[in-house]
């Protein structure tokens, strides 16, 4: 008679923690969505990678102060995340050769990062990147948190990086 009391004790235990997890855990994605909303900043896309701990903005503005003002509103309402700001400078009436501009940056940023990879031998260790409107975002496993903090480091070094984000993750 004990044994299942002690099972059905521990089950309730499991099932509580797990829904204490779940709360502690929540989602800002809606929380930015909305700060982003009330400051008329409504055609912005906000998505979250709650592994990483990341909100990522997206969409257009016309204006460099609009897409600074955007970040901290989203950093204001999701403290704690690391917020990539992803949004694109599109100036009215130049908005094509802005698009233009930007995607050649890109470029230039990725493989920049790739040609300093290759120099400092860290072509081979897993790291995988992309640049999107200045956020050079890092992504794979490495070998350890040296090679980690260096791919880091490097990443700050390339010229037009406005922000460097890390999902890079160490080999256990």
């Amino acid at each position: 008679m004990r044994f299942p009391t002690v099972v059905l004790a521990m089950a309730i235990m499991l099932t509580l923690t797990a829904c204490t997890q779940r709360a502690n855990d929540a989602s800002y994605k809606d929380t930015v969505k909305n700060a982003l909303d009330q400051a008329d900043l409504k055609d912005l896309s906000v998505s979250e990678d709650r592994e990483h701990n990341t909100i990522t903005l997206s969409g257009k503005l016309h204006s460099d102060e609009s897409k600074q003002r955007a970040a901290q509103i989203a950093q204001s309402a999701a403290p704690g995340r690391v917020i990539a700001n992803e949004i694109s400078l599109e100036p009215l009436g130049d908005e094509h050769a802005a698009r233009k501009i930007e995607s050649n940056i890109d470029d230039a940023i990725e493989d920049t990062y790739k040609a300093a990879l290759i120099s400092n031998h860290l072509d081979k260790e897993g790291v995988k990147y992309d640049s999107k409107n200045g956020v050079l975002t890092l992504k794979g496993t490495v070998k350890n948190s040296e090679l980690r903090d260096q791919a880091v480091e490097l990443a700050k070094t390339v010229p037009n990086v406005g922000q460097v984000v890390s999902h890079l993750e160490v080999h256990r």
